[in-house]
């Protein structure tokens, strides 16, 4: 039984921005993807809701969790509990999150599909229970990497490590990149990015494996996990790494750790993007 816990926040679209930065905060006390969090409004003119739904935890669990979350944010409205049924209740929030900007990339779900303009820039994702909408600051930051990385010099091989709903593998395919790879650890994610890819009609195939960590040798490699798996996998990486390494997934306070176990294995950071305390970081292997 899925268990839903959910906070009532006022009506108006300035809730919008600070229903963001809760999640932001809140986003510290997930751990591996439990439990899920959502900020959106059911109706138009209705109030803004943070949504928590907890699928592995118990009672006391639940309890802990929440109470961590009080603590993180004592102006945050008392949450209320709700046993739900099994149904895709990710899929169902995201049906009322609003198309995203992230530089020449707009990335929408199926929901506003028919409103979009027809440019090679739109990204069409319907996450399900896989990260990656655009929506999470890390992923925005990837996107807007990406195309400057692009600007500076055309995309050969890509490999998108972490994949999640595959939104940068099909971003990388939009920029020309000559192939494109993805890989994940979740054979759900896998489907979602699988089902995404399809339906954004890539130029090029695009392959998506089960595989954790690097999965293929890459000219350039996206990973936007999290700074912990990103650090403990600084080795891996690095060797599948043939010129630029874009990292996302870490807060700003990470970001020196993260940077020092990329110099040890020979890479430099060239560029650097902050939105909301997440950064995004783009490495380069020096010419010999």
């Amino acid at each position: 039984m899925v268990t839903r816990a959910f906070a009532t926040l006022g009506v108006g679209d300035q809730y919008e921005t600070i229903t963001e930065r809760m999640i932001a905060t809140l986003d510290v006390l997930v751990d591996e993807g439990e439990p899920i969090l959502s900020a959106y409004r059911p109706e138009q003119d209705g109030p803004w809701l943070i949504d928590v739904m907890f699928v592995e935890r118990d009672a006391e669990g639940r309890a802990r969790w929440l109470a961590e979350a009080r603590e993180l944010l004592p102006d945050l409205p008392e949450f209320e509990e709700d046993p739900v049924a099994e149904r895709d209740w990710v899929a169902e929030s995201q049906k009322a999150l609003h198309p995203i900007h992230a530089g020449r990339f707009v990335v929408f779900g199926s929901h506003d599909r028919a409103r979009m303009l027809p440019t090679r820039w739109r990204i069409e994702i319907d996450a399900g229970r896989a990260f990656g909408t655009a929506h999470h600051a890390s992923t925005r930051g990837c996107l807007i990497a990406l195309e400057r990385l692009a600007k500076r010099q055309p995309l050969t091989t890509v490999a998108d490590v972490g994949t999640g709903t595959g939104v940068l593998a099909i971003a990388a395919d939009r920029l020309g990149a000559r192939s494109v790879a993805a890989g994940d650890i979740d054979p759900v994610s896998v489907e979602v990015a699988r089902r995404n890819v399809a339906a954004n009609r890539t130029q090029r195939p695009v392959p998506v494996v089960v595989r954790a960590g690097p999965f293929a040798s890459a000219e350039t490699v996206i990973a936007n996990i999290l700074a912990r798996p990103l650090i403990a996998m600084a080795n891996e990486l690095a060797l599948a790494t043939g010129r630029t390494l874009i990292l996302s997934g870490l807060r700003t306070a990470h970001v020196r750790p993260v940077k020092a176990a990329y110099r040890a294995r020979g890479l430099v950071v060239t560029d650097q993007i902050i939105i909301e305390d997440w950064a995004t970081l783009t490495l380069r292997r020096p010419l010999r």
